[in-house]
């Protein structure tokens, strides 16, 4: 099975779910694999350190060239710009997110949020760092996941059904 199979297989899968939870849909329990919890809590900070680094390269070495300051905004900028939104994704990595026929609730341990699907105003699809982003009525972003997170399509089908927003 080549890759693009199992990308159709697990698109399909997913897709059914949603249909099997339709109108009477129960809840369904989505978190991020461990080793993607691992990976953001070690990778990421590491992934900062190393961009603000890239940025600084001219100054630390003491060369003014245009082209030299052009690759370091390049490349650093680049990498800061995607590490930023992964950041963001931290305080939810290790939550449980319950979606539901009323909305999605997230919980993180310490922190409880509900969410209706009509109070969500806002999706941000960041697809060159790979997160989602959604953002209440109010404005306030309420959760930030991955793409890995387990059932992302679920959610993202559930995002399209209840709340009529797409990516």
């Amino acid at each position: 099975m080549d890759k693009n199979e199992h990308a159709l297989g697990r698109k399909t899968r997913d897709l059914r779910a949603i249909k099997l939870l339709g109108a009477s849909m129960e809840e369904l329990k989505l978190s991020h694999p461990y080793w993607v919890r691992i990976i953001g809590w070690v990778f990421l900070p590491v992934m900062l350190g190393v961009s603000i680094w890239c940025l600084f390269l001219p100054v630390w070495y003491q060369r003014y060239e245009f082209l030299l300051f052009l690759s370091a905004a390049f490349l650093g900028g680049g990498c800061l710009y995607m590490t930023i939104h992964g950041l963001k994704t931290l305080p939810f990595m290790n939550a449980v997110i319950t979606l539901s026929e009323n909305g999605i609730c997230i919980d993180n341990g310490s922190k409880f949020t509900s969410v209706q699907w009509s109070s969500i105003l806002k999706v941000r699809h960041v697809a060159s760092a790979q997160i989602l982003h959604l953002y209440d009525s109010k404005g306030n972003r309420f959760l930030s996941v991955t793409e890995q997170l387990k059932g992302f399509s679920i959610l993202v089908g559930c995002l399209n059904d209840k709340s009529g927003l797409e990516l």
